[in-house]
């Protein structure tokens, strides 16, 4: 048994191998920023380069943009720490 699926164009249901796509095959081109006044130095920002440089000047990150490997990572334990633990538990313990 297959699955059809459907799209809803003009208020309609129509299956989607046969709808045709709602935008062309046109590149996607990305209008400027609207200006808009830092909240940090209270100057009007009307780039997205000054809107750049104004988070590296403060060391500041936009909320959803931050990634994971920017974060520092936690350094790794000494070897043999593991070990170490489980010695002194099963000493603690009497084992």
């Amino acid at each position: 048994m297959t699955r059809t699926t459907y799209v809803i164009r003009n208020g309609e249901l129509i299956e989607k191998s046969k709808a045709a796509p709602l935008h062309g095959d046109a590149p996607f081109v990305m209008g400027d920023l609207q200006p808009y006044q830092s909240m940090v130095t209270g100057e009007m920002v009307t780039s997205r380069s000054r809107h750049r440089s104004i988070l590296r000047e403060h060391n500041l990150i936009e909320v959803g943009n931050e990634t994971k490997y920017l974060k520092s990572k936690k350094p790794a334990p000494p070897p043999g720490l593991k070990d170490q633990i489980i010695r002194a538990v099963k000493q603690h313990r009497g084992y």
